[in-house]
């Protein structure tokens, strides 16, 4: 006999508009450490400067650099990305008292930066662009056999992105209440409304870059929807508690969350979306 399963108890939402304000301002965090932390502080680092910051790329003198010192410009990115998701993800287990809307945004700059990592490496071996790639832009420029090397690299994305989408859910999982399908329910849509916001976010800003539709495709879309689209698939490796007594990931509208991401959502966009030539 088929029995349902069983309903659970549903936690209540966050408040929609400070979800999404939370949502793309961590989006606009994760993106901006990636390309100005990662990329341009290492372009000046190693002996060079940036020619074009964009919001979504970085274009750096190679002419100053050896091959090598190029290589370690592109493995910036990808490097500061596992940084800020394993330094956020460790803050949200040792601070247990964060507020909601604290937490959340901290988990969700952890799970997104480490999905960042992680999907470079599937997008770079799928594709032979990006970071992680093959093209003389890529970390991987000059390796032989590149199929080899691509389909390797492709291999370890697929299973590096499958773990990562597991310590994202360790991370969240003793915060979040509610029990059964319910619990499950209410995680998948909060979930689902940062994705969706991150994603529309980014094309936006994306939009505004002077090079054209390539950098939204390869960068704006490439590294939103197709980069964290763990988010849709995640929250199902929950477990189906009983009872769970977290605190909940609830939070009320807080003008304050949402008039910082606005300010920095919009900052970034009039300074970084047209590109800026230092």
């Amino acid at each position: 006999m088929n029995t349902a399963p069983d309903p659970g108890v549903t936690p209540p939402l966050p408040d929609r508009l400070t979800l999404i304000a939370v949502s793309a301002l961590a989006y606009v965090v994760g993106v901006a450490l990636h390309e100005h932390f990662g990329h341009a502080l290492a372009c000046v680092a190693l002996g060079s400067h940036p020619t074009e910051m964009g919001a979504y790329y970085i274009n750096c003198d190679d002419a100053r650099l050896s091959s090598l010192r190029i290589r370690l410009v592109e493995l910036a990115g990808p490097f500061v990305s596992v940084l800020t998701g394993v330094v956020c993800l460790q803050l949200v287990r040792r601070l247990p008292r964060l507020s909601g809307a604290g937490f959340y945004f901290l988990w969700l700059l952890g799970a997104l930066g480490l999905m960042d990592a992680a999907g470079y490496a599937l997008f770079s071996g799928a594709s032979g662009q990006g970071d992680l790639g093959t093209t003389s832009d890529g970390a991987l420029y000059g390796a032989t056999p590149e199929w080899l090397w691509r389909v390797g690299l492709f291999l370890v994305g697929a299973i590096t992105y499958r773990w990562v989408m597991r310590i994202a859910v360790a991370a969240i999982e003793p915060r979040l209440s509610g029990s059964g399908e319910g619990r499950i329910r209410s995680a998948r849509l909060t979930a689902l409304t940062s994705y969706l916001t991150g994603g529309a976010v980014a094309v936006l800003i994306g939009a505004l870059n002077p090079q054209g539709i390539v950098i939204v495709l390869l960068s704006s879309i490439a590294s939103s929807f197709g980069g964290t689209i763990g988010l849709l698939f995640m929250m199902q490796w929950l477990q189906r508690k009983p009872d769970a007594q977290g605190p909940g990931i609830y939070f009320a509208r807080s003008w304050i969350w949402i008039g910082i991401a606005v300010v920095v959502t919009v900052a970034y966009a009039a300074v970084f979306g047209p590109t800026l030539r230092p």
